[in-house]
């Protein structure tokens, strides 16, 4: 799910939150949302938002990390196949 339809949704679930409170039943959520302030609302839908880019941005940068450090490998690991290419031509 994209960043902006991640939004969307969440922005989509508040909005019914804040017109379906006739569909509520008494219960003690139904109550708590009926009273609470909007920006309650705002400020938990921010820290949702926030927390699902940190997990998405860190999953990029491991995936970027692990392309570095197989690239750093391989120029590592190409003067020691030479080596071995090497051996086994004078062995021959």
């Amino acid at each position: 799910m994209t960043p902006v339809k991640f939004i969307r949704a969440i922005i989509g679930v508040l909005i019914l939150v804040f017109l379906g409170k006739t569909l509520l039943l008494v219960t003690p959520i139904a109550v708590l949302v009926e009273t609470s302030p909007w920006w309650v609302y705002l400020l938990l839908a921010g820290i949702i938002v926030s927390g699902y880019l940190s997990y998405k941005y860190s999953k990029e940068d491991k995936e970027m990390e692990q392309r570095w450090i197989e690239q750093e490998g391989e120029i590592f690991m190409e003067p020691i196949r030479e080596r071995r290419k090497n051996k086994q031509v004078i062995n021959e």
